[in-house]
């Protein structure tokens, strides 16, 4: 390895390893940004575009910290006897001590790791799985938990400079202690060699950007065929999504091949069977064999939320909202059983806000608004910790749990009365938060003004909210900057988007005769739902559409419309109750 390349990184590390970008749909990037977003869109991620460009989101839901449940003799029997394992062992742990009897936890492979504490081997094996399967905080702890038993751990110092990427500013002297740490290990004459790869894979991704990072990875994938978990780090960076026609990509194909030859090997493997249903959570359809996929993740390990959200989204996806609600309901408990183990707070857990607000969506898509509000407002109520104000959970809070409710409310087919929805609206943000993820209350303020005086026949009303949207929107558009120190950058444009799906509807309440016009774009706009996040509005653009057929008598175009939402939301209460109407209507 180039010890220049290293040591170039470390230089580097006041000004790359403070930059961090939260979940969501976001198109960001230029010189060092470019890296860490692409990173966190490549491990830690969806491309919810269907095109080439890449939407970048943060780390999601992830599996219960101190799983410790026991293996599968023949498992047990595979970490004490691999070959691997056995012909490497007095090369790697360098201080001679031999590794012990242990037993995996489920789902996680055996991999040789250079440490002279097996516990720690263990533990860095557990947060390798937690990277793959988007469980950054999850990983951390683990790694963390190595590092105590032995700092001189280089993969351990590795996974926590991975697992920190998008943690924000309160992590940061951690991260540049691993990456010190793991430059000196690695210019060590000692370091395994595939270990010293591993560090040079991480220094050029950070130095040189995913391309060349891809070939460092297949390096070591074919330096070391029996390495587990590269293969899942290379299948990561090879993905490039799916194009307009809803062909995967050339990358996206590798990937799946890759992979697929890993489960071939490795059937019970956590983090590849993850992998496999990732790459296809956003192509155009959701087939049963994914969802198949998504069901042996969670069987490999029950204690993975990360596991259970992966599912509930794929089902989501095919419009099972029930069972994707359950999914995620599971989800949720275990990320508050791991918050209540290690002691956690709430605002470093983004994965228990994904959860629950995503099933609040799924209630609602399955028509039961009632029940989608009631679990929007305890996502909404969780305390705001002072102590994290731009940690990924409070970022979350923020941006999207403080206002789901009242949009729930604004998205109902038949409007709730207006007192309800002011109710349901976020106060005044603390002192010491990010104000710019006030936008969107503002955004959702504008558009109930405008549906409450389109119902009352105030037209001069609605062009106002409309007016009002658009220099808000001005304002936010001119807040990139704010929004990137607030590390806030992803939730910043699911904000943008919400608001201008928001004032295409605006327009077709404006003038009702000419919607399809207004209502093409945000048609033509709207994308999949990504994993980690609920779409941004919950319901098809074409649902906006039909309604304005509907009250117009239009009932062949109506029932036109919503078989076309259907596609994209497959039965979704709302959209089906139009189309029964208007098919009666009809005849």
């Amino acid at each position: 390895m180039d010890a220049s390349v290293l040591h170039a990184v470390v230089r580097q590390l006041p000004g790359i390893l403070g930059v961090q970008v939260a979940g969501g749909d976001d198109d960001v990037g230029v010189d060092v940004v470019t890296v860490f977003e692409y990173r966190t869109s490549c491990f830690h991620g969806v491309q919810t575009s269907l095109g080439s460009v890449m939407w970048p989101v943060r780390a999601l839901a992830a599996a219960v910290a101190g799983c410790s449940s026991a293996a599968a003799d023949g498992a047990h029997g595979y970490w004490m006897n691999s070959p691997s394992l056995n012909g490497w062992r007095e090369a790697v742990f360098r201080a001679g001590v031999p590794a012990q009897p242990a037993v995996l936890p489920p789902g996680v492979e055996p991999m040789m790791v250079g440490s002279s504490s097996p516990a720690a081997q263990m533990l860095v094996l557990e947060g390798m799985t937690h990277l793959l399967t988007f469980g950054d905080m999850r990983a951390f702890l683990k790694f963390d938990a190595a590092l105590r038993l032995d700092p001189d751990c280089l993969m351990a110092h590795w996974g926590r400079c991975m697992s920190l990427m998008g943690a924000g500013p309160a992590f940061q002297n951690q991260r540049v202690h691993s990456m010190k740490h793991m430059k000196e290990l690695a210019l060590r004459p000692d370091c395994p060699e595939r270990e010293r790869a591993y560090a040079d894979a991480l220094a050029v991704l950070l130095m040189d950007g995913p391309v060349k990072a891809r070939e460092a990875w297949k390096t070591i994938c074919s330096t070391w065929k029996r390495d587990p978990y590269a293969p899942l780090f290379y299948a990561m960076l090879l993905r490039d999504g799916f194009d307009g026609q809803g062909n995967p990509g050339e990358g996206q194909k590798e990937a799946v091949r890759v992979v697929e030859d890993v489960l071939k090997e490795r059937p019970g493997s956590q983090a590849a069977l993850f992998m496999r249903a990732l790459l296809e959570e956003v192509a155009p359809s959701i087939y049963p064999a994914t969802v198949e996929t998504a069901r042996r993740a969670v069987s490999a390990n029950p204690f993975s939320a990360s596991a259970h959200h992966l599912l509930g989204h794929c089902l989501f996806r095919t419009g099972d909202y029930e069972g994707a609600s359950a999914a995620f309901k599971e989800s949720e408990n275990l990320c508050l059983a791991w918050e209540k183990a290690e002691n956690v707070s709430p605002a470093l857990d983004d994965a228990y806000f994904r959860s629950i607000l995503y099933r609040a969506v799924s209630e609602f898509c399955a028509g039961r608004y009632k029940r989608a509000e009631a679990i929007a407002s305890r996502a909404a109520s969780v305390p705001l910790d002072k102590k994290h104000p731009l940690a990924p959970g409070t970022l979350l809070q923020l941006w999207e749990a403080r206002t789901l409710p009242a949009r729930l409310m604004l998205a109902r087919p038949g409007l709730p009365r207006q007192a309800l929805v002011l109710k349901a609206f976020p106060g005044p943000l603390p002192k010491g938060f990010p104000d710019l993820s006030n936008g969107m209350t503002a955004v959702a303020s504008q558009y109930m003004g405008a549906c409450y005086a389109a119902r009352q026949g105030r037209t001069d009303a609605v062009a106002s909210a409309f007016d009002k949207m658009s220099g808000i929107l001005r304002l936010l558009m001119d807040g990139a900057d704010a929004a990137r120190r607030q590390m806030s950058v992803s939730y910043w444009a699911r904000c943008l988007q919400t608001g201008s799906l928001y004032s295409s509807e605006i327009r077709s309440l404006m003038f009702p005769d000419s919607a399809n016009v207004w209502m093409s774009e945000a048609i033509r706009s709207q994308r999949f739902s990504s994993l980690l996040l609920p779409p941004v509005v919950p319901y098809p653009a074409e649902w906006v559409l039909a309604r304005a057929y509907l009250k117009a008598g239009k009932f062949r175009e109506c029932a036109d419309m919503c078989e076309q939402a259907l596609k994209r939301f497959p039965n979704h209460a709302g959209v089906l109750e139009t189309l029964d109407k208007a098919r009666s209507s009809g005849k």
